[in-house]
């Protein structure tokens, strides 16, 4: 067993006994009992860590980086051969090929010593899905070997070379000057597409055509179902229940409130028609309302979700409700009041979060297609796959889409029907961007039956649901459920003001995907080409 898997292991096993010496103890304290199922495996784990750290013949260090998540293991191991270093996220997203693995032996080594990092030297390794990880500020280690120099950003630099010095005697000291890298794309956002394009020459697309009812048909439809769903069935329901207090009919009350809040969000309204539905179940069953509650269960959400179908991609939308266009790779474009916002599927290995655009930053909105196809590179070191259908191009320099859509040219004229003003130049620095960028990976990696995964934000929102909704019984139940009380109504505000802080800085991340002082992604011209052959639409 690997070292580094001392510490989880020491962790299930410690809590399993723990749980065992309570139940056989019995020390009838509840306070005792919360100690020991806490306290022995943490100082079990704590000492599997620093044990797995100094294991038999075999020295782990692990590399720098901060903010460090709680799910970093890369690092370098000293055995009693050589040197084993595996990396797998650097501390951004995970890399969706697995680690990448360099073993040196002693007999590979030629010199060793230790310098100051220099800002935008070249990366001192490349992950198994091409991107570079940058020298982190500080002292760092510098190998030179067999097969040419290499830099490690370990956390103790000169305990590390002391060690190897101890395994390998009469190493000389290593002088030589870093490779500074301008002008180019940082490390940390993968290989851009080519700068250069060929000349294009436009083609006849497919009919445009946006049909669909007026606005005001739209809107009369659409929130007559929703809060029919959200506030009147509900609402209904508990009035005709004999014996359930008046104060539970707030409960419907509070989940239009949300719906208006949610007014220009149709995506989420099915969602929002849930809301009442556990309070309003909770007080049916205890008022014996039993034939209500599949009619709530079911009718609720499908009327929300029909109400906010009636805001599809079509004519006469409006310029404040949010679209939701489904991408044929599986992502979804959303086209807001003032800004586009492309999320990626969940396919992806961890934190590829969500990137935007302001509508007043575009400068091209070109529908087209090309004849086969292409890998497109998205910044973060993901690719998607386009070409031989609809496509469309957008360009807010430096940044630059191209998104398979089916409906590309509709598409392009809801864009070019909504207005926003330009976005004010990004004042943050390279390590400031740094910083919000692995912010922005950590909060949007989770963790799947071992696997590592893009998650959202939005299950802060889910959890404040369920306990705002058990803080509402517990309030409609009186001072009977104090207790409850006390605990759901700040956890729910705990969560509320959390994704709130955590949605304004990840709105920043969105908006800031390539660092400051970026060249365009790609070529950008109108008149020529992204990815080989393209075709825009006359």
């Amino acid at each position: 067993m690997k070292p580094h898997h001392w510490p989880f292991v020491a962790l299930g096993a410690s809590a399993a006994a723990a749980i065992t010496v309570v139940v056989v103890a019995r020390t009838g304290s509840p306070a005792l009992n919360m100690a020991i199922m806490v306290g022995i495996p943490l100082v079990v784990t704590y000492l599997a860590h620093l044990a797995s750290k100094r294991a038999p013949g075999r020295v782990l260090f692990e590399f720098r980086v901060d903010p460090r998540p709680s799910w970093y293991n890369d690092a370098v191991e000293v055995t009693g051969r050589g040197l084993e270093i595996t990396v797998m996220s650097g501390g951004g997203r995970m890399a969706s090929r697995g680690p990448t693995k360099v073993s040196y032996g002693f007999t590979d080594l030629l010199g060793i010593s230790t310098r100051q990092a220099v800002p935008g030297e070249a990366p001192w390794i490349t992950l198994s899905d091409g991107r570079g990880l940058p020298v982190p500020a500080g002292d760092v280690v510098v190998l030179r070997t067999t097969s040419g120099e290499q830099v490690l950003p370990v956390e103790d630099p000169q305990e590390f070379v002391s060690l190897v010095r101890s395994r390998v005697s009469g190493l000389p000291e290593v002088h030589s000057t870093p490779t500074v890298h301008t002008g180019s794309h940082l490390d940390e956002v993968g290989d851009a597409p080519p700068p250069t394009g060929d000349r294009t020459t436009a083609v006849e697309g497919p009919a445009v055509s946006l049909t669909g009812p007026p606005l005001a048909v739209r809107w009369l439809v659409g929130a007559t179902l929703a809060l029919a769903g959200t506030v009147a069935l509900p609402a209904v329901a508990l009035l005709t229940t004999p014996g359930v207090p008046w104060i539970v009919l707030t409960a419907p009350g509070i989940a239009g409130v949300v719906w208006v809040l949610n007014r220009n969000v149709p995506r989420i309204w099915g969602r929002v028609a849930l809301l009442a539905v556990p309070v309003a179940v909770f007080w049916l069953i205890g008022k014996g309302g039993y034939p209500w509650i599949p009619v709530l269960l079911v009718l609720c959400p499908v009327l929300g979700y029909l109400g906010g179908r009636m805001f599809r991609l079509g004519a006469h939308l409006g310029r404040a409700v949010e679209v939701r266009v489904p991408l044929r790779n599986g992502a979804s474009l959303y086209v807001q009041r003032d800004r586009l916002v492309h999320m990626l599927n969940k396919s992806h290995d961890g934190g590829v979060h969500p990137q935007a655009m302001w509508l007043g930053d575009l400068t091209l909105v070109q529908p087209g297609t090309s004849p086969d196809l292409h890998g497109w590179p998205v910044p973060g070191g993901v690719e998607m796959t386009v070409g031989r259908s609809p496509m469309l191009r957008l360009v807010a320099r430096p940044q630059q889409w191209i998104l398979p859509v089916t409906q590309a040219g509709e598409l392009a004229e809801l864009i070019r029907s909504r207005q926003g003003t330009p976005a004010r130049p990004s004042r943050m620095s390279v390590e400031e961007w740094r910083e919000l960028h692995q912010w922005a990976v950590r909060r949007t990696t989770g963790s799947d039956r071992g696997n590592y995964q893009t998650v959202g934000i939005g299950w802060r929102l889910f959890a404040a649901s369920v306990t705002g909704t058990f803080a509402w019984m517990f309030i409609s139940l009186g001072l009977v459920a104090w207790g409850g009380i006390l605990i759901a109504v700040p956890l729910t505000a705990w969560l509320l003001a959390d994704w709130w802080r955590v949605r304004g800085r990840m709105r920043v991340a969105e908006h800031n995907v390539l660092p400051p002082g970026s060249p365009d992604w790609g070529e950008t011209r109108p008149d020529h080409a992204p990815v080989p052959g393209w075709q825009p639409y006359r």
